[in-house]
């Protein structure tokens, strides 16, 4: 994992991070020997109360990754406004250039008689002109040749302030987002240090329990999920049965009417098992390269033809709904709230994605306790 920058500045965060590291491990009690429980209930407590501890820890680790790629996907359109702005500036800085150098030979040729001179009275008796008289007899000269009034220069110099004042404020919020981000990093990477560590301290010492429990809770959830499901089916049912219309109940709308598996589905799962192996780095989206959770999305679908945006919370956002229960392979599954993960769900109770506390894109078994939603591309 690469940080930004060795300033002074960077290298304070970094210890800051690397304090806040230290905190959150010491205050995870130390995890005890699987020998010392006096009990089966007190080891399974025990258990629990680790499993517990791993699940926030990981979860806060995803939440900071998420919150980085947001900012770069804000930085990336931030930088995308900031060219158009640039554009728009140098466009009507070209407009000015012209009225100022057409406004110019009106001028000359008023000065050197040349042509029809409309400004003879006003040059001789200016002090009976009004400004509004003046400005029309300057207009007459401009239109004679094909210069625009002194309205369209007085307006054309408005606009070229308001893009420069447009382009300075999206510079300023750039520089401010930019020095926000040099400062996730560090905080990111402590975090999923932090979970790596105390995950390897728990399996070191409790072995398959911590595995076991957590396939009990993901176990348990979706169980739950599809007793859910089953009872929206029901209400569903009956509703259509005693004629009440569907959208009158908003579960019974939303089990029956939810979008069909889409048949692009098995191009995007190939896509993705095809980038297996492949590291893992924050907000990337690289074939061969690296990925982070949502770029091995965008990545996978894009290969269907189906466009997605670029991070998790957004993909959540832009795709069809379904029931957790529902899942079929190719959905997206998202976790957390607010969202800050999400993969590919392959059918079996198994995934494809990239976790930002693993070293690469993986097949991994569904932690249904803490998928949120479950979206359809296609």
């Amino acid at each position: 994992m690469s940080h930004l920058g060795s300033s002074p500045s960077a290298k304070r965060r970094f210890r800051r991070g690397l304090g806040l590291a230290g905190v959150l491990v010491f205050s995870v009690p130390l995890l005890p020997d699987a020998a010392h429980a006096q009990t089966i209930d007190q080891q399974q407590a025990e258990v629990e109360r680790i499993v517990d501890e791993l699940e926030r820890l990981h979860e806060r680790a995803d939440i900071l990754a998420e919150d980085y790629a947001v900012a770069m996907d804000d930085q990336r359109r931030l930088n995308g406004d900031i060219d158009l702005a640039k554009g728009r500036v140098a466009l009507r800085q070209a407009e000015l250039a012209e009225l100022q150098g057409d406004l110019s030979t009106v001028a000359v040729r008023a000065f050197t008689r040349s042509g029809t001179d409309v400004l003879g009275p006003l040059l001789s008796n200016a002090d009976s002109y009004s400004d509004d008289l003046t400005r029309d007899q300057l207009s007459r000269v401009a239109l004679k040749v094909g210069a625009g009034t002194s309205d369209d220069l007085g307006e054309a110099i408005r606009s070229l302030e308001l893009e420069q004042i447009e382009l300075n404020r999206l510079l300023g919020e750039a520089e401010q987002l930019a020095d926000s981000i040099s400062g996730m990093i560090d905080e990111v990477e402590s975090a999923t240090s932090t979970y790596e560590s105390a995950r390897d301290d728990a399996e070191a010492k409790l072995g398959q329990l911590i595995a076991a429990e957590e396939q009990r809770r993901s176990q348990l959830a979706f169980e739950r999920l599809q007793r859910q499901l089953a009872a929206e089916q029901a209400a569903a049912g009956d509703s259509f049965s005693s004629g009440a219309a569907a959208e009158d109940s908003e579960s019974a709308s939303f089990a029956a009417n939810y979008p069909a598996p889409s048949g692009l589905a098995g191009v995007a799962i190939q896509a993705a098992l095809g980038q297996l192996g492949v590291p893992y780095r924050y907000a990337t989206a690289s074939p061969g390269v690296s990925f982070d959770c949502s770029g091995l999305t965008y990545y996978a679908w894009a290969q269907a033809g189906v466009s997605l945006p670029r991070n998790s919370r957004m993909q959540a956002d832009a795709v069809p709904r379904v029931p957790i229960a529902a899942a079929q392979p190719g959905d997206l599954l998202f976790y957390y709230s607010p969202i800050s993960h999400v993969g590919i769900y392959l059918g079996n109770g198994q995934l494809v994605h990239a976790p930002n506390s693993s070293t690469h894109v993986k097949v991994s078994n569904v932690n249904w306790s803490k998928v949120v939603a479950v979206g359809r591309p296609g």
